[in-house]
């Protein structure tokens, strides 16, 4: 199980292809690789038997820790392998993990058995014959016939004892890989590439025909006679590819997380910009550029900007002066609570000595003078305090009106019955800081506080979690001392938790605010309340007085690194007073530079010291100490794991990091929680908690990304088509997207006969009407209705009717009508005989423009010989048919303004209708949605969503019922979107057993001149299938070939 600050070791591999062979006797040509799959990690590795030490301070002469870049060989011999794997931040580590291997010379014979028999020490054992001068001491020399391997014994020494020589050619490394002259294999090489210390040596180790390759890097000449591994994976060239210069450089790379991909996009990026610049090319073309020394990624804000050292050979190198510091630049203060994340938060500073670049990089014009100092302002580690821009979940909302949600949350809580999502709307995306002046405000305007009425109209844990939002965030760490303190026992881990990670500014106005609320000082209580040496550690750190700085001391931390090596593992007992003295007043600097140099006196990491050297509460304070410095996030996702683990949940635990840590880290938290874990933090919560108290911490817990200010139920958002823009003012006119074109060579005389034709005589030939009919637009097919009555005398609608049948027929009477007449057709067979078809009258009022309501009405009088409304009226009653009479008037707004102020008034006044009140006032829904533009409405239900974070259609949903919800959901669905309304209305006509064939005929004729192509689209989105499938799966014959003829698209006509 994982700790805070530690990761799984990396894995030890030998890559044989020979797999009867022992893992730990290979030959001197099989590759090892070392493996993690922990993601943003880099994995060190020895192999002479000492610990890998990752921040290790590169001396000249001696280098035993490389950085792991690639599957590397060893040579011949006894070799102990030992690897740790590291964060990129240099913050957590692995345990280490060792492996031996006999190493045989693949050209030589094997070793004898006699040698693994052989009684030696470690620090024998491990010893490299190559890097060690003869010594005086005559012993045995083993036997072996291979000149290759006839070196004696007697030439071992210690990796510390080099010649002169030896060191006159190493040069300075960095912390980023291994130097130069030393290759994986252990070996120390000189300038030639040999082993060896001197030039006789050397020379005569090249001339040596029997030389073993493995010592040194491999020169091209050795690797071109060099046979390819069969164990080794072959790497493609991309830029040898014949077309790869010449590709066109996408815009950006892919960024899913294919680095190759990224590295092919670079180079042809550099290519194309270098081969443009006569400049550029010139320096590229004449400099020698060796091995990369050190790479780095920096995030500009707009740009990236790749940082890349190389080496220079060793004949070329010369000296360099850093150019003089430019004065600073006077920056402006950034905005408070930006949430951009520092790149080195919570980093302690180590000084390390930087190898320059070979030489400046070109200067350009337009660059601001103060660029480097920008820079390095950038990449220098800050301060903590926890008002440091970083990452929180929660942050400040945009559209904050304090007397709007004071107004609110009285309204939620005031008379019978509760509005919980009312306050976990409001409470749950707000800041701390609006928060706190939500509380203030409340009681300036009712005269009543806040915390007293969520206290007496909620309960339990929700209860809890809501007053404590209501705090300020040193008053809730003020209350939350005071509450592991009073009473009956001592919450030591609430204690813990808070001292040991909050900065020392944010300890000293704990203190002040707690003396202010408590009248009592937090230093008197925690010596009233602890003993010990846990009393001590508190004690101490509530003074406040840890030094906050990056400086560090190298000597001071060798020395405190020592007493704490001799007050614990070396000494009988432990001394824990130096444990407390030396963490608790140490800078997060200096104390990872301590818990660096105590590698040095033991082989235990400073956390598995301190467990076996102390216990109890003491152990667990210095372990936060501990965890906190190498990082916070890591430190409080072990707190949410101790909270939510095993049988039960701490509450207040959970309650006391979410609400602490949601606008300063969370995001972190959440990262590191899930790679502890294997699972979110939001799972573990939901499934931890429940009810209204879950619904507030998983609002704490969501992304900036995911709080919207049109909150609500995301199927409800405004859905936006690929092609189709929502008119700003409706009408049916505007030609948009149809299915339906005029057919081109059009002839009505021509098309009447051939109908004529099709249907005279015994039989019909349906394919020929569906082939007319299906392809003509309404236009065109009024003038074949006319034609066939002038030249025929006939009726076709008529003729029709007689040759065909059931659900065929019926659409072909439907296509025969004009749209208005159509409506008016469709309006009286809803009203007709005994019931009403509601979902139609419902549909067809609440979807059309008032020109089209007018035209119906008017239509409907001369063909039915009665008015509308008195149909309507008749077959209706209640706020229903207040509704549909008000939406048969045509006369809601036709206009694009919008007044936001009055959407803002129209919004409460729907919270008051509905929400805040006992009941629901159907009158006040009738009047905004029939007398409201759509653009008007549109505003409306944003104002809504921000006000309740719900969406309207929700409050419909909860507050009416019936043919009156189903009626005003109408009109809001056609506002938001009039395809996906009608994409819904079909789902619905297909949906379940049976099918309701009028709603199908007459969506698909009325709407496959204007948006039916939206319509399919719309449809896809919904249910993801196709319009057609589930028109041709629910019906069938000619029925359905007409159908799906109307629907198909006019590039397929």
């Amino acid at each position: 199980m994982l700790k805070a600050g530690s990761l799984p070791s990396p894995v030890i591999n030998a890559l044989s292809s020979n797999i009867t062979s022992s893992k730990n006797k290979i030959d001197s040509q099989t590759f090892i690789e070392l493996r993690s799959d922990i993601p943003h990690i880099r994995i060190y590795f020895s192999v002479d038997g000492t610990k890998p030490d990752p921040f290790q301070v590169f001396k000249t002469g001696h280098v035993s820790t490389f950085l792991y870049r690639g599957a590397f060989r060893l040579g011949p011999g006894r070799r102990v392998v030992k690897a740790i794997a590291v964060t990129t931040d240099g913050l957590r580590e692995s345990s280490i993990t060792t492996k031996y291997f006999d190493v045989n010379d693949m050209y030589s014979e094997p070793y004898p058995d006699e040698y693994a028999d052989q009684e030696q020490s470690f620090h024998q054992i491990e010893k490299s014959p190559e890097r060690t001068p003869p010594n005086n001491k005559k012993k045995k020399p083993r036997t072996n016939t291979d000149p290759r391997r006839s070196m004696s014994a007697n030439q071992l020494k210690n990796d510390m004892e080099r010649t002169p020589y030896d060191d006159g050619y190493n040069v300075q490394g960095s912390i980023e890989g291994p130097i130069s002259p030393v290759n994986y294999a252990g070996t120390q090489i000189n300038i030639w590439g040999t082993p060896g210390g001197n030039l006789t040596d050397g020379l005569m180790h090249i001339a040596d025909p029997h030389r073993n390759p493995n010592y040194g890097y491999m020169t091209e000449q050795m690797l071109e006679r060099l046979q390819p591994s069969k164990n080794v994976p072959q790497i493609t060239d991309v830029t040898q590819e014949e077309d790869f210069w010449d590709r066109k450089p996408k815009p950006f790379s892919p960024g899913n997380g294919n680095w190759k991909k990224t590295l092919e996009h670079l180079f042809l990026n550099i290519y194309n910009y270098v081969k443009d610049e006569q400049e550029l090319q010139e320096l590229f073309g004449w400099k020698k550029f060796g091995r990369i020394e050190t790479a780095r990624l920096i995030d500009k804000g707009s740009v990236y900007q790749i940082v890349t050292t190389f080496k220079k050979p060793l004949g070329e190198q010369t000296t360099y002066e850093e150019p003089p510091p430019r004065k600073p630049v006077p920056k402006k203060r950034p905005p408070k609570r930006t949430r951009t994340p520092p790149d080195n938060e919570d980093r302690p500073y180590r000084p390390v000595q930087v190898t320059p670049p070979p030489s400046p990089p070109p200067e350009h014009h337009d660059e601001p003078a103060h660029t480097e100092d920008k820079e390095h302002e950038e990449h220098t580690p800050r301060i903590y305090t926890e008002e440091t821009v970083q990452q929180g979940t929660l942050v400040p909302f945009a559209d904050f009106n304090v007397e709007r949600d004071c107004d609110n949350l009285r309204k939620a809580m005031k008379g019978f019955g509760t509005d919980e999502d009312m306050l976990i709307h409001i409470l749950g995306n707000r800041s701390s800081d609006q928060r706190v002046k939500i509380r203030d405000q409340y009681k300036s305007m009712f005269g009543r506080d806040l915390k007293d009425d969520i206290k007496g109209d909620t309960s339990g844990n929700f209860e809890k979690i809501l007053k404590n939002l209501l705090y300020s965030p040193v008053e809730y760490d003020c209350h939350e001392l005071r509450r592991a303190i009073k009473g009956a026992g001592t919450d030591e881990e609430a204690l813990i938790e808070i001292l040991t990670s909050r900065s020392s500014k944010r300890i000293k106005d704990i203190n002040d605010q707690y003396q202010t609320l408590f009248n009592r000082t937090l230093e008197k209580d925690i010596v009233g309340d602890t003993s010990g040496h846990l009393k001590k550690i508190l004690v101490a750190l509530v003074q406040g007085h840890r030094p906050e700085t990056n400086e560090v001391n190298e000597d001071e931390a060798e020395n405190d690194a020592k007493a704490l090596y001799e007050g614990g593992e070396k000494k009988w007992g432990t001394d824990e007073s130096k444990f407390v003295e030396i963490l608790s007043n140490r800078s997060n600097a200096q104390l990872k530079a301590v818990f660096n140099a105590y590698g040095h006196f033991s082989k235990k990491d400073i956390e598995a010291a301190i467990k076996s050297e102390t216990s109890g509460n003491l152990c667990k304070a210095l372990l936060a100490i501990v965890r906190v410095m190498r990082g916070r996030p890591a430190f409080f996702a072990q707190q949410l794991k101790k909270a939510l683990k095993g049988i039960g949940t701490d509450e207040d635990e959970l309650n006391r990091v979410v609400i602490s840590r949601c606008e300063v880290d969370m995001i972190q938290i959440k990262e590191e929680y899930e790679n502890i874990m294997k699972r979110t933090l939001e799972k573990h919560v939901e499934s931890d908690t429940s009810s209204h108290y879950r619904k507030i911490l998983l609002e704490l817990l969501k992304d900036p990304s995911q709080r919207t200010q049109k909150a609500g139920n995301a199927k409800f958002e405004n859905v936006e088509l690929p092609g189709y823009e929502q008119p700003a003012v409706y009408k049916e006119d505007l030609i948009q997207q149809g299915t339906m074109p005029a057919a081109p060579n059009f002839d009505a005389g021509r098309d009447a006969d051939a109908l004529r034709k099709a249907m005279k005589g015994f039989g019909t030939d349906e394919k020929v009407l569906i082939s007319i009919l299906g392809n003509r637009n309404t236009a065109q097919r009024m003038q074949i209705k006319a034609a066939f009555k002038d030249k025929l005398g006939r009726d076709l609608i008529s003729d029709l009717k007689s040759e065909t049948s059931g659900n065929f027929s019926k659409l072909l009477e439907r296509l025969m009508m004009d749209p208005v007449e159509l409506d008016c057709f469709e309006l009286k067979q809803a009203v007709k005989g005994l019931g009403t078809d509601e979902e139609t009258l419902i549909e067809i009022l609440a979807s059309r423009s008032n020109e089209r309501i007018k035209a119906i009405t008017e239509s409907y009088q001369k063909l039915y010989g009665k008015p509308l409304e008195k149909d309507v009226k008749s077959d209706t009653s209640g706020d229903f048919r207040r509704l549909l009479v008000s939406l048969m008037q045509g006369n809601r707004p036709e206009t694009t303004e919008v007044d936001v102020e009055k959407a803002k008034q129209d919004a409460q006044e729907i919270i008051d209708a509905g929400p805040a009140k006992f009941g629901t006032d159907e009158a006040k829904f009738n009047v905004l949605f029939c007398n409201r533009s759509d653009s008007q409405l549109r505003a409306i239900f944003n104002e809504f969503a921000k006000l309740t974070g719900k969406s309207i259609e929700e409050i419909v949903t909860s507050e009416t019922s019936g043919d009156l919800r189903k009626g005003i959901l109408a009109i809001i669905r056609s506002v938001r979107s009039r395809p996906v309304f009608f994409a819904e209305q079909l789902r619905t006509a297909m949906k379940g057993a049976g099918t309701k064939e009028s709603t199908l005929n007459r969506i698909l004729i009325t709407r496959s001149e204007v948006d039916l192509v939206q319509i399919k689209e719309a449809f896809k989105r919904l249910i993801n299938r196709d319009l057609e499938r589930d028109v041709g799966s629910e019906t069938s014959g000619d029925y359905k070939k007409l159908l799906l003829e109307i629907l198909k698209d006019p590039s397929q006509r």
